[in-house]
This record gives structure tokens, sequence and C-alpha cells, in this order.
């Protein structure tokens, strides 16, 4: 008898450290929700070319910009010191992506250097900072950018050259 009292006591001691299984609980209000945003990849491509014309330098005493907006509009340094002639162009930008989606444009300062002695000058690109898609194929969403730079007391006159650097993303 003393040995089923003994294995009496240890089955009550290992029931004892075992938990109660609970009933299961469903969440109180309303579930929550699952979400996921799926996106094309982007695709960006570009023609035509940024084209400040001709600049003559007329015994520039400070910094003067040059700019041109991304509407094909110059600004010529706001003085005589400068004379801008010729013909200007932007380029147009064509991103494809998403129907519907907002697309970041972002534009980093590039160095144009000139060909007659490699001084160089910054040129900011100017334009939208982000555009809607409205079309997730072809034709994609076109976009302009222009640019502006400065010109000092030592620039030099040659004819200065470099890249646009525009990329996009989705935010």
């Amino acid at each position: 008898m003393t040995k089923f009292v003994k294995i009496a006591a240890l089955a009550a001691a290992v029931l004892a450290t075992t938990p109660a299984l609970a009933a299961p609980v469903g969440v109180t209000g309303a579930a929550p929700t699952a979400t996921a945003k799926i996106v094309r990849p982007l695709t960006l491509t570009s023609t035509g070319s940024l084209n400040f014309g001709t600049i003559v330098l007329n015994g520039v005493s400070a910094n003067r910009t040059v700019s041109l907006s991304s509407g094909n509009v110059l600004t010529c340094g706001g003085t005589t010191e400068l004379q801008c002639s010729g013909a200007t162009s932007v380029p147009t930008y064509n991103v494809r992506g998403t129907n519907n989606q907002v697309v970041n444009i972002i534009k980093t300062a590039s160095l144009l250097t000139n060909a007659n002695d490699s001084t160089t000058i910054s040129m900011t690109p100017l334009g939208a900072a982000s555009v809607t898609l409205t079309n997730a194929g072809a034709p994609g969403t076109d976009f302009p950018i222009g640019g502006s730079f400065v010109i000092g007391t030592t620039t030099t006159d040659g004819l200065y050259s470099g890249t646009v650097n525009v990329t996009v993303d989705y935010p």
C-alpha cells in the first residue's frame, strides 16, 4: 500500500506543476488589418540637353547667377555684366512605374568642366520635386529639368560641360 500512496503522491505532484489549459480567447473589438503596397519598378529615360546658350562676360564685378528654368526661361545675372544670347533648351525626362503613384525627383549638383583649362563651375538642377504617374506603361509621365550656376570674377571663358544628375524614387 505504501507503494500505491507514493505513486499517487508523485502523480499529484506532477499534476500540480502542469499548467491548466486555457480556453482560446478572441480579439476584443475589430481585428487588425494587413496591407501590402506592391508597385512596379521605376524606369527613367531622358531626351534633349540642358543648353544655356552663349554668355558674354562684360567685366564681372561680383558673383552673378545664370538660371534656366524647367520651363526654358533664361535669367542672365540681372546686370549688364552678363549678356546671354542664342538658343536654350531643357531636357525632358520620362518616368514609368505604377499608375497614380507619387514619384520623388532627386536632383543633385554636378560640375561643369571648362574644355580650355579644366576649371569647373557647380551647376544645380532646377525643377519639380515630385510627379504623379498618370500612365503606368508607355508613354509614362514627362517632366523637364532646368539648371543654374554662378559666374564669378575668376570664371574663365570656354565651353563648360557635364552631366545633369537626376534620379527618381517612390516616397
